[in-house]
């Protein structure tokens, strides 16, 4: 039997006040050490390019550690890097070189108005002091070395050819060879779950990093289409979040979107951008710690658990109220908008929406069809993820006691597979189902849907339940825990935009066949 996972991560107690949010939720673990890049701040940031000469220049990385594609890309940038650490540019300098994570410094990463993770900028040091990004030289080219290399001579006007470096010892003291880890080293499985699959204060979490990258990042709500999408999501958030806190929070803000944002303005006003979709953290179970959500370092896991969490239990409690394809109509929704508009993280954006425009996501109709496409997408994806920290080690990716797999785990499952002895076992997707709704459905974990955290999920252990088939609570949603105004506000909204998508995905047809 594995370890059980630890149900907390210890945060400072600062960490989450006056409505910072939980980008400013700082782990006492100090992050892995980088061999030759600085890891800046918003506390520190200024003052550090503020104190170099005018002419030094410097290299930066704004990356997100949630971001796969940022983490795939790290052991490429160590080893740019190291090749550049002891070269002289411009006036007979070394080029200072920093990363700073856009996942805990949200509003710093904002004021770049970053297009998108990882991003490379290239400049003297009075430029990044002052956030003057659009003076700094931007890299759009390939995320290979010798490009890399490329473009950091043509900003000096200068040739520079990349060449290897010897082997290096990694952050976790694994010798690497060009940043590549040995193999052969035995991955653990991931610890099963204390109590329940998720938690409240995750998917608090996730909600609360969402709503503050869009509101401190400029071009996520700027325009028109940003706009709409992000009513879009909002609304989904007040038919279907399983915190009554997001869930109240985000239906007032439906209800006086068009106050808060009017048609016609192109940047959202102050007014929705500081409000709080989840109201007043003292009223949050999310206080800045991680719990199902907690990784074994402070970069890993947190906010992309947290999101996968909020999928799988919106999709049990999105209202039939508008028949039975209802609910699978708006999540397919909110993932498109989420992904064409949110989704800071280009490759994966690419990737996710191959994945929301292949012929398995036009067959969603219903609710029973959505939950089991989440799943195997989630599995789909854990499985590119896999091989990514396979091949680069988990120094630079994932999380090495959360390794990716497939799941359920038939410790949680025992009957979520089946096959003859001694061949190979293929899911039973009726139990998966029935496993799905017991793991995520209405009161599924302490404190969801506005019940008491010692009543809701009792902590209970799935797979004690082995022998049962029985489906979860309906997945009504209890209006009482809205203002009227707010229900029927997001009500309306949602019944608009499940009208608009039916359309959207009629228009899609069979072009999708080839986007996988």
């Amino acid at each position: 039997m594995r370890a059980p996972a630890s149900s907390s991560t210890s945060l400072k107690p600062s960490a989450y006040t006056s409505g910072a949010g939980p980008e400013h939720a700082v782990c006492e673990e100090q992050p892995e050490a980088f061999h030759i890049a600085s890891q800046l701040g918003a506390d520190n940031f200024t003052s550090v390019f503020g104190a170099l000469a005018p002419d030094q220049p410097c290299l930066v990385e704004f990356y997100a550690s949630w971001c796969p594609a940022c983490k795939h890309f790290a052991p490429t940038f160590e080893k740019l890097a190291t090749f550049l650490k002891d070269k002289r540019f411009g006036t007979g300098r070394p080029l200072y070189i920093a990363r700073v994570d856009c996942a805990s410094e949200v509003k710093l990463c904002g004021e770049f108005e970053l297009p998108g993770y990882p991003a490379l900028y290239l400049g003297v040091a009075p430029l990044f002091a002052a956030k003057q990004h659009k003076q700094l030289r931007a890299y759009d080219g390939k995320r290979e070395l010798r490009d890399l290399a490329l473009w950091v001579g043509r900003y000096f006007n200068m040739t520079l050819a990349y060449a290897e470096s010897p082997t290096a010892v990694s952050a976790d003291g694994s010798k690497q060879a060009n940043g590549v880890a040995e193999a052969g080293v035995a991955v653990a499985r991931r610890p099963l779950p204390q109590g329940s699959e998720w938690s409240v204060a995750d998917v608090e979490g996730a909600t609360l990093q969402l709503w503050r990258i869009v509101t401190t990042t400029p071009l996520l709500h700027r325009g028109p289409e940003k706009r709409d999408a992000l009513r879009d999501v909002l609304t989904v958030f007040a038919a279907a979040h399983p915190s009554a806190s997001c869930k109240a929070g985000c239906a007032r803000l439906v209800a006086s979107y068009n106050t808060l944002w009017p048609p016609g303005i192109e940047d959202a006003p102050a007014a929705l951008l500081s409000a709080e979709p989840c109201g007043p953290p003292a009223a949050l179970v999310f206080d800045g710690n991680w719990v199902t959500c907690r990784g074994s370092k402070p970069d890993s896991r947190g906010y992309s658990c947290g999101l996968w969490q909020l999928l799988h239990t919106m999709a049990l409690r999105l209202p039939e109220s508008s028949g039975a394809s209802a609910p699978a109509a708006a999540m397919m929704a909110f993932l498109l908008q989420f992904n064409k508009h949110f989704f800071l993280c280009e490759p994966c954006q690419k990737h996710f929406g191959r994945i929301l425009t292949s012929p398995e996501a036009s067959a969603v109709k219903d609710r029973r069809s959505l939950v089991l496409w989440l799943w195997r997408v989630h599995n789909e994806v854990n499985e590119r993820l896999r091989s990514i920290e396979a091949k680069y080690g988990h120094s630079t990716t994932g999380d090495p006691v959360f390794p990716k797999e497939e799941w359920p785990a038939l410790e949680s499952c025992p009957r979520c597979k089946a096959g003859p002895p001694g061949s190979e076992q293929v899911w039973v997707e009726d139990e998966v189902y029935d496993y799905l709704v017991r793991a995520y459905g209405p009161n599924s974990a302490p404190g969801a849907d506005g019940s008491s955290a010692s009543a809701a999920g009792s902590g209970r252990r799935l797979e004690l339940s082995l022998g049962s088939s029985r489906r979860g609570p309906a997945s009504a949603l209890p209006a009482l825990l809205l203002p009227g105004v707010g229900v029927l506000a997001a009500a309306a909204l949602l019944y608009g935009l499940l009208r608009s998508t039916s359309g959207r995905r009629r228009g899609h047809g069979g072009g999708s066949s080839g986007s996988r």
